[in-house]
């Protein structure tokens, strides 16, 4: 049995359009590409971005529909908003989906993380100070 090593790249700036152009040739890997150049780069207009998210949250392919809560948090980092009443209740539901699990709990990480940075640190502080009592 052989060993398969993967290697990380970051792919280069994209647009939505580019996204739905790999979807209608049927390019899974550059969707998936374009989906994280998109994220990435803070060129494009943040709406369009999350829409575009949004509806691929729910795509039938689960790489598509992973990848896209974890866009959700690159667009709360990148640009430092979001509609973010919309976001979160489909990152929500999102949570009970198993193979988005886990990527939507990252995402909403990462929208307190970046859109409410003061309130993140406290929880942090909260958290660490609570910690050593978890045993009990």
């Amino acid at each position: 049995m052989g060993h398969e090593h993967h290697v990380f790249h970051n792919p280069p700036p994209a647009t939505p359009a580019d996204v739905l152009a790999a979807f209608d040739r049927g390019d899974l890997s550059g969707a998936l590409d374009a989906m994280v150049g998109t994220a990435l780069y803070g060129d494009g207009d943040w709406q369009e971005l999350q829409e575009l998210y949004l509806r691929l949250l729910h795509h039938e392919d689960h790489q598509i529909s992973a990848l896209a809560a974890t866009c959700l948090g690159h667009l709360a980092r990148v640009y430092r908003r979001l509609d973010e009443a919309r976001v979160v209740a489909a990152l929500r539901r999102a949570q009970s989906i198993p193979h988005i699990r886990g990527t939507a709990d990252t995402a909403m990480d990462d929208i307190q993380v970046f859109l409410h940075p003061r309130r993140a640190r406290w929880r942090a502080r909260l958290n660490r100070a609570l910690r050593p009592w978890t045993w009990i």
